[in-house]
């Protein structure tokens, strides 16, 4: 693996989905003829708190999640979204599934738990600072 495989797998990592910039984007360009301003089947995808309000999530499962269910179904089966031929390509709803599992949070979230201090030897015991001030 080259460097830049490695400095991939850890960006992915460290970085979450992030709603605004992510999913949103897909929600707009592949299902606002019926979800954005007339709410199809009570689903308005206009924003994070109108389709979190659906109860069509469920935060950290994306295979309990309705949306997941319809956007994975085959063309053929009823209720498939979005309907027809306007599949979302694998990536999109990867990415959908990933943010579901990271807690479908409304922006992304770099919470840092534990030691942040790079130029630290212990995080958990007492520094002598008389040796390492």
């Amino acid at each position: 693996m080259n460097k830049f495989g490695v400095i991939l797998i850890i960006s992915s990592l460290a970085f979450c989905v992030d709603y605004e910039s992510q999913i949103q984007p897909i929600f707009d360009s592949h299902c606002g003829n019926c979800h954005l301003g007339n709410s199809s089947g009570e689903l308005n995808l206009s924003n994070y708190e109108n389709l979190m309000s659906a109860d069509v999530v469920v935060p950290g499962d994306h295979v309990s999640s309705v949306l997941y269910d319809r956007i994975i179904r085959d063309n053929a089966e009823a209720g498939d979204m979005p309907p027809g031929n306007a599949e979302l390509n694998q990536t999109q709803i990867d990415l959908i599934a990933q943010w579901i599992d990271e807690g479908a949070l409304p922006e992304e979230s770099n919470d840092v738990s534990g030691c942040t201090d790079s130029n630290a030897i212990n995080c958990d015991d007492e520094v002598d600072t008389l040796y390492f001030p």
